[in-house]
């Protein structure tokens, strides 16, 4: 018989966990007059792409950061837990006693960000770190595991922006207007994420961008957690076929489906697997039926869209193309480039990274076609293919006060990629636009693009998800 899961046995586990095991036992490794550790996070040369879009931290303050986020049964179980794992005496009781008595369970933190969804060019200072009471300085890099997760929402964000980099490029290139752009990256990535939460929040990084998503859950994020107004709704999809309908009645009964389909679709955009079977002869067999005819011509808005699955990218893409141009009709636009018919279109999905995009946009303008005639769903390629060296997100201390004084300090491998930056930091932009870490800014803080959002448990700033979408903007 199904129980009451009983909430307050797995209720959400505190900060005090949300850590690496080595970082309990921290607070006993910093030397003993050391008041405050002030850290930053950026991400180092060599990253895939030149700019970062800053994009998560509102949620993980949100969520994880904000007012009360321990009580004394937290501290208890800690305590045990820490002398089984790691053995006696290692957990700083004291220290999470005085957070819980003296800020009533708040965390003393004080972090400064840059604003969300700005692309950031990587060796650049995106948020900082540093603790408001001086008896607690191993709190800052203890709340570095978390934080480091927003990784993976900016990696997310960051694909999918220099995806639109791309396909607006061809557009320009092959295409007389670009107004489709916001559609030509579609979000399949839910099926395929680690978790519930990475689906949301790395579907809405992708809605930073696109507003095309099958991903239901990232529809809530905005107003959730980024202030959208109530029962807003980021993006949009259509109807679609999978295999599973496709393949009801076998390949003899293929377009007994397909007249089906046609017969109860409402106007709209309809999109097509095509694979199950012989995908040309699926084209060429459809494009005949009475029952496409008689939908097509319901509205002019009415348009099928013919997704192969299958098969190599490039050459499968041609070839459907080709057919959809012999079978629909083309037309040529401004610029020289085939148009299908505007009722037809094509849709790749299957297993697609940023280098096949390229490589399918590059194909079919190089056999005369324009990029509008494609777009492209990405699932684990968007939500999953990025892991956090990706953009090589990096935290790392570059100051600390002790004997009443602030001192940089900083590493510098053999590595010279892995150096870290030293010194208390400002982000600022030159008159050409040009973004700059410095030495922190003391006198004019309004040229320092890094700006307090959180501290002693109170969120100080947000964003809405206007804003986000803004500064993301190309």
């Amino acid at each position: 018989m199904y129980s009451n899961y009983d909430n307050e046995r797995r209720r959400k586990p505190s900060i005090i966990f949300r850590t690496d095991s080595y970082k309990w036992g921290h607070w006993m490794q910093y030397l003993p007059n050391t008041q405050n550790v002030y850290s930053y996070l950026e991400s180092r040369n060599g990253a895939k792409f030149n700019n970062t879009v800053f994009f998560g931290l509102q949620y993980y303050l949100k969520e994880y950061l904000a007012g009360r986020v321990l009580n004394q049964l937290d501290i208890q179980r800690a305590s045990k837990l820490a002398e089984k794992h790691l053995g006696p005496g290692r957990f700083n009781v004291d220290g999470w006693q005085y957070i819980l008595d003296k800020h009533y369970g708040k965390l003393p933190l004080l972090i400064r960000s840059v604003p969300e969804g700005l692309p950031i060019p990587v060796s650049n200072c995106q948020l900082t770190v540093e603790v408001t009471d001086q008896k607690v300085p191993w709190l800052t890099n203890f709340v570095e595991s978390l934080l480091m997760k927003i990784w993976s929402p900016s990696a997310v964000a960051t694909l999918s922006r220099e995806i639109k980099i791309l396909i607006k490029h061809y557009l320009e290139v092959t295409s007389d207007s670009v107004d489709g752009l916001p559609y030509m990256l579609h979000d399949f990535g839910y099926r395929g994420d680690s978790s519930e939460e990475s689906a949301e929040i790395n579907g809405a990084a992708h809605l930073i961008n696109f507003r095309g998503t099958d991903t239901i859950l990232s529809l809530l994020f905005p107003e959730d957690f980024y202030n959208a107004p109530k029962d807003y709704c980021p993006g949009e999809s259509v109807l679609a076929t999978e295999h599973s309908i496709m393949t009801s009645r076998l390949e003899k009964g293929e377009f007994d489906v397909v007249r089906h389909i046609l017969n109860t679709t409402p106007d709209g955009i309809l999109s097509v697997v095509i694979d199950s079977y012989d995908y040309r002869r699926f084209i060429k067999e459809t494009a005949k039926l009475p029952e496409l005819a008689t939908w097509l011509n319901r509205t002019p808005t009415n348009k099928i869209v013919f997704r192969p699955d299958s098969g190599d990218p490039v050459s499968t893409s041609l070839d459907v193309a080709g057919l959809i141009a012999e079978l629909f009709g083309v037309t040529l636009n401004t610029k020289g480039y085939r148009i299908f018919n505007q009722q037809t279109g094509m849709l790749w999905g299957d297993g697609i990274q940023y280098d096949g995009i390229r490589n399918i946009l590059h194909a079919l303008k190089n056999n005369g076609y324009a990029a509008s005639n494609i777009v492209f769903g990405m699932g684990g390629g968007l939500h999953t293919s990025c892991t956090r060296d990706t953009q090589r997100n990096a935290f790392k201390c570059s100051a600390q006060c002790y004997d009443n004084q602030w001192h940089d300090v900083y590493k510098k491998p053999l590595d010279p990629t892995k150096a870290s930056k030293s010194g208390r930091l400002s982000l600022i932009q030159d008159a050409n636009g040009r973004f700059m870490t410095v030495p922190e800014i003391i006198k004019d803080k309004n040229q320092d693009l890094l700006t307090p959002v959180f501290k002693n448990g109170e969120i100080l700033k947000e964003y809405s998800w206007d804003e986000i979408c803004s500064n993301a903007k190309l």
